[in-house]
């Protein structure tokens, strides 16, 4: 019996500090690939960091996230609400993502220009997924 994966397989990412500049991940003598709610997760991330309309020209124009669009603004209390309704919407854009249980987004640190997003999500086959992503305007 085969028991198929809901969540693909993809070549694995590794992210800089700060959440942007990803690489491939190379093992001994291959690169790594990431599978099941790992993959998930990741594609999630990168979602949320790639800007909406960013992949228009490669016929994605709706891919993407709005977060960006607040970073620099002032990060009170009405726009950290809105970045985190730009999370809710991008996360719900994967066919994958049944349910946005939690988003939180916060400053990250002392910094004004900078926000933490962790966001918990319920897949469609009931497996529970975490992501993180930090978002720096500098």
């Amino acid at each position: 019996m085969v028991i198929s994966d809901p969540y693909g397989t993809d070549l694995r990412l590794v992210f800089g500090a700060r959440g942007e500049d990803a690489d491939l991940a190379v093992g001994m003598q291959d690169l790594d690939t990431v599978s099941g709610v790992d993959n998930l997760v990741q594609a999630l991330a990168l979602r949320l960091l790639v800007d909406r309309g960013e992949l228009t020209g490669l016929g994605h124009a709706r891919y993407g996230s709005r977060i960006r669009d607040l970073l620099g603004e002032t990060l009170d209390r009405p726009n950290l609400e809105l970045m985190r309704r730009y999370v809710r919407q991008s996360l719900l854009q994967d066919p994958r993502v049944a349910e946005v249980l939690s988003v939180k987004v916060n400053v990250a640190g002392t910094r004004r220009d900078a926000v933490e997003v962790v966001a918990q999500v319920l897949a469609g086959d009931g497996d529970m997924a975490e992501v993180e992503v930090v978002f720096d305007a500098a």
